[in-house]
Parts: C-alpha cells; sequence; structure tokens
C-alpha cells in the first residue's frame, strides 16, 4: 500500500509541476490543487450505516513508526486538522450516513493524515564550468535546442489522504480493508484561511466525484 500511494503521490506532484510550468499555466495556486479518489468495486457502501473518525490528523514523516502501546504519533496543526475532520463529517452526513463513537462498532472509519512535500528544481549557471570548457568567457551560456531550460523553483506541496477503511472486514492476517481512499495534493501557497479553504474544497470534490458512497 505505500509503495502504491509513493506511486500516486509522485504522479500528482508530477502534474502539479508540470501545470505550473508550462507557458500560459494556472492563474491562480488553486487551480493546481489536484483530486484522486479509488475504491472497491466489490464493497457494498449503501449496506452500511454508521462512521467514525478521528478527532486529530496524523502527520506522515519519514520517522519509523513502532507501534508500541501508549505510542501517539505526530500530529498536524489543529486548525488545519479542524478542516479535515468537518470537512468528512460535513460529507458522510450528507451522504447518509450516522456518526457514532469508535467504541459503538461502526460500519466504516475514515483514517485521515497528511504531510508536507519539499521539492527543489534549479537550473544552475554555466558559470559553474567555466574552469573545464577552455575558451569560454562573457557572453557565453547554455543553449537547450528545442525546449526551454529548467529554472531555479522551490515547490512546496501539501497531501491530504482519507482511507475508509471497514473494522468488521478484518482478515485472518490482521489487514484491515480499505474500501475507499481520497487524495488531495496541492500547493501550500497562501494565508490559512486559504490553505483552510482548499482543504475543504479538495474534500468535497473527493466525495463529490465518489457517488457510489451515496445511500
Amino acid at each position: 500500500m505505500r509503495k502504491s500511494y509513493k506511486g500516486i503521490l509522485l504522479g500528482l506532484l508530477l502534474a502539479v509541476i508540470y501545470t505550473a510550468c508550462i507557458p500560459e499555466g494556472a492563474e491562480y495556486v488553486d487551480e493546481l490543487d489536484i483530486v484522486y479518489t479509488n475504491y472497491s468495486e466489490d464493497f457494498n457502501f449503501t449496506s452500511q450505516n454508521t462512521y467514525s473518525v478521528p478527532d486529530r490528523v496524523i502527520k506522515i514523516t519519514g520517522d519509523e513508526i513502532d507501534g508500541e502501546e501508549g505510542f501517539e504519533p505526530e500530529f498536524i496543526d489543529p486548525v488545519y486538522s479542524a478542516t479535515i475532520i468537518a470537512s468528512i463529517r460535513s460529507n458522510m452526513n450528507a451522504l447518509g450516513y450516522r456518526e457514532v463513537d469508535k467504541s459503538a462498532n461502526p460500519d466504516l472509519i475514515i483514517l485521515p493524515s497528511a504531510l508536507q512535500t519539499d521539492q527543489v528544481f534549479f537550473y544552475y549557471d554555466w558559470w559553474y564550468w567555466n574552469w573545464y570548457y577552455p575558451g569560454w568567457g562573457f557572453g557565453w551560456g547554455w543553449y537547450y535546442p528545442g525546449y526551454f531550460p529548467p529554472q531555479v523553483s522551490r515547490v512546496r506541496t501539501g497531501t491530504v489522504f482519507l482511507q475508509m477503511t471497514q473494522p468488521s472486514g478484518i482478515s485472518a492476517s490482521d489487514k484491515i480493508p480499505v474500501v475507499w481512499s481520497g487524495i488531495m495534493n496541492g500547493l501550500l501557497e497562501g494565508s490559512r484561511d486559504q490553505v483552510a479553504t482548499r482543504i475543504t474544497n479538495g474534500i468535497n470534490q473527493a466525495f463529490n466525484q465518489s457517488p457510489y458512497l451515496a445511500k
């Protein structure tokens, strides 16, 4: 699953970068936001009635998780956490599901997590190679026949993961089935309120493009 998500995330990131770099690309940062969803075609969503969602959103880091008893992972900023959880509740309730406590054996549990990715793309000056190419002097530079050269830029993206799981469907190998997943990816630019609004819009879009979730 981790390998699969890495591939999806890489594809989303490349799509954002490509759109940002092409001539006459996106005029506003929210035009670069991308939403991906997938689901189990064999799962009957209409027979599910209740759901539960945590009150905090996990922050995915590069640290190894031991999972020992009493361990708690790192969580994202409470402001964004509240935005994500409120958006999940709003959409699930609108679809006809009823929220219950996790101790009440919910039919579905939605697990939200998030990560931040920093990617640096740069264009280095030809002067780095002046020592190697004999005869070069002022006025020389790189030449890219037929295509545009890369430019110096830093791309900071945020990704929200939603995993809808069926706790009663746990297998003999202790694997919990993820029956629906949504991934929202976009540039982390703008004020807190602007980022929160884009997160809400992304989650709403994930549910809107998943009509099979409706009861």
